[in-house]
């Protein structure tokens, strides 16, 4: 009988111990999520038709698009993010928000740094990127956010140039580059931002695209009614050095 239990407790001991080594050893997923608001024609009379697709699928980190005024401005930069701050609010107390990227502080993401850089000028549109550094169990990644041009493939070009060279400003994270290029995401133009940086594309919605450095990962492309884009969605997973 003491035997019998004996053997019982060694069996235990190493399933508790092969399941504990199974939790350490599994990579730590990040679930990101691009999405075009179409905000000067949803916004913000729609703001809990988006917050719900976010929280619906478990969103970590969210870029989004025309949360910003960014139309016939005459200043430099654009100054108007109540359509993001509307979003933030509709998400809840879980969410923080550095103008158009959201972390779901509840997920254990916290900001670093944040902050916008400068993209040409459109005929019609004040272009800004914005980046941050976000971390995650001690890991530390960049996260770049952008909407290129519409109007302008010579802007656009432009605007690649200036996001790749953001990015390898920062090459010592692994990088996640997400939004409105307004550019085939197969194109030229973004393969611009691919070859400079050594980026690949991992997710492709026409102009909206998804880019990684550092990670892997896969993805899907969702409705995102009422925007007139589809939304991206991708669980991401850090490359390790073996």
């Amino acid at each position: 009988m003491k035997i019998s239990i004996l053997i019982k407790y060694v069996f235990l001991t190493l399933a508790l111990a092969s399941t504990n080594a199974i939790a350490e050893t599994k990579p730590l997923q990040l679930s990101v999520m691009s999405l075009n608001i179409y905000g000067w024609k949803t916004m913000p009379q729609h703001t809990l038709d988006y917050a719900e697709i976010i929280k619906k699928h478990h969103i970590d980190i969210l870029g989004i698009q025309e949360g910003v005024d960014d139309w016939q401005l005459k200043t430099h930069l654009p100054t108007d993010y109540s359509r993001s701050i509307s979003l933030k609010k509709s998400l809840g107390e879980c969410w923080q928000q550095r103008f158009q990227i959201f972390i779901n502080q509840c997920s254990g993401i916290k900001f670093v740094d944040s902050g916008r850089f400068d993209l040409t000028d459109g005929p019609n549109a004040s272009r800004t990127g914005e980046y941050a550094v976000i971390s995650k169990a001690n890991n530390k990644y960049l996260m770049v956010n952008i909407h290129w041009d519409h109007e302008s493939q010579v802007t656009r070009v432009a605007n690649a140039n200036e996001t790749a060279a953001l990015i390898n400003q920062n090459k010592q994270y692994p990088a996640i580059l997400l939004g409105d290029f307004n550019s085939s995401c197969d194109g030229d133009d973004v393969g611009i931002v691919q070859t400079k940086t050594k980026m690949s594309l991992l997710a492709n919605a026409g102009i909206d695209c998804l880019i990684i450095k550092g990670l892997i990962g896969d993805s899907k492309i969702i409705n995102a009614y009422p925007s007139d884009h589809p939304g991206i969605i991708a669980r991401l997973t850090l490359i390790t050095e073996k």
